[in-house]
């Protein structure tokens, strides 16, 4: 069943980008592998790596009251199985000094894992692999440090971090680690 929902999520993200990019100027595009469940402020019960898509584009200008921030919408699909993917979208504040840079960002995902309250006795057998996430829809926080290789290709160590915030009555939340590689258009 995990693996239909890798396949929707995928689709849905793919027509996303598409409809992204004709509807602004799309800036840049990221790709990169990351640990599943790794390490932060979420679980570390889901094994395996994610692969992550990412489109990125231009601000617009009624943005510029908050810095430019510029819009982000991705996907990460989990490679094992039984881990959550998400498809996710936001806004990403980024400082360049020289070819160095550094990015943080802020926005909503929704995955495809556990939603259900946690039972002790129901969820005995599954306690120790599953993420109990409490909400479909979560928060997503995300960073980048990176360089800029060339003019136009970027390298960058990659974290994301998404929960509920406690708002949803289980909050354990998924945090992944990863390197991509960006390409500005």
């Amino acid at each position: 069943m995990k693996r239909l929902s890798h396949i929707i999520f995928t689709a849905f993200a793919l027509a996303s980008l598409i409809g992204q990019a004709q509807a602004v100027d799309l800036d840049e595009v990221r790709f990169g592998v990351f640990a599943q469940s790794c390490c932060g402020f979420g679980s570390s019960k889901e094994d395996g790596a994610a692969i992550n898509g990412e489109a990125v584009f231009s601000s617009p200008r009624f943005l510029s009251v908050l810095a430019s921030p510029r819009p982000v919408v991705g996907a990460t699909v989990a490679t094992d199985g039984d881990a959550t993917s998400q498809i996710y979208t936001g806004l990403e504040w980024r400082v360049e000094v020289s070819r160095f840079f550094v990015a943080a960002g802020v926005g909503a995902a929704i995955h495809n894992g556990e939603t259900d309250r946690y039972d002790p006795i129901a969820d005995a057998a599954r306690v120790d692999d599953t993420i109990f996430f409490g909400c479909r829809a979560l928060f997503r926080l995300a960073g980048d440090v990176g360089y800029r290789v060339t003019d136009r290709l970027s390298a960058s160590f990659h974290w994301n971090h998404i929960s509920n915030a406690g708002l949803c009555s289980d909050n354990e939340g998924l945090d992944q680690m990863g390197l991509r590689l960006g390409l500005s258009i």
